[in-house]
């Protein structure tokens, strides 16, 4: 789990840097938030396997996935108002950044939850 959720964190910072490189700095800043729920994810668990060689509880990345969603979600938001200048592009924004990282947070969770049941 750790290897899929790194690499969906290098893809989307793959993306920024594009955003970056062609001068789009707003857009740059508003998907990094994206990939902080996978990149957070990814980044314990494999520490957790790697350096302390520990079989991780079932509540641990259960806490971590909804705390790192919710930092997200409200990192999203701020990103929102200080980044978009336009309003319908704000809603859309918003809509399809905090859906993605619900979605993203709802098939780790349930990874988990099948994972040890």
């Amino acid at each position: 789990m750790a290897g899929e959720c790194l690499v969906i964190a290098l893809i989307l910072g793959a993306l920024n840097v594009g955003f970056f490189r062609a001068h789009r700095k707003n857009w740059g800043l508003a998907v990094l938030p994206l990939g902080f729920v996978p990149f957070v994810t990814g980044i314990v668990i494999w520490c957790a396997e790697e350096f302390f060689h520990a079989q991780y509880t079932f509540l641990l990345p259960m806490l971590l996935i909804i705390i790192s969603m919710f930092v997200s979600c409200v990192w999203i938001g701020l990103a929102c108002w200080i980044l978009i200048k336009t309003s319908k592009l704000r809603i859309w924004y918003l809509v399809v950044a905090i859906g993605f990282v619900f979605i993203i947070s709802a098939i780790m969770l349930l990874k988990f939850y099948f994972m040890f049941f």
